[in-house]
């Protein structure tokens, strides 16, 4: 049940980050998690990172499923 609590918490630091207008531009993965990185699209805050570290394999799940919603999106 803890994990899923976790993996509620980082799906809506996802979903608040994709609402914001941020996009992905960077993941790094190792034994300790998955670094996400956000930036917003707005041309005058390129240099506003947010990072995220998710820990549950369900948050990983979802923001590669978030990445290919948005590539169908585009296509």
């Amino acid at each position: 049940m803890h994990e899923y609590k976790i993996f509620l918490k980082e799906k809506k630091q996802i979903d608040e980050l994709m609402e914001q207008g941020c996009q992905i531009v960077s993941v790094k993965e190792n034994l300790n998690g998955a670094f996400v990185q956000f930036r917003p699209i707005d041309e005058e805050a390129l240099d506003q990172v947010n990072t995220l570290r998710l820990l549950t394999p369900d948050s990983r799940k979802y923001f590669t499923n978030q990445l290919r919603l948005k590539r169908q999106v585009k296509n």
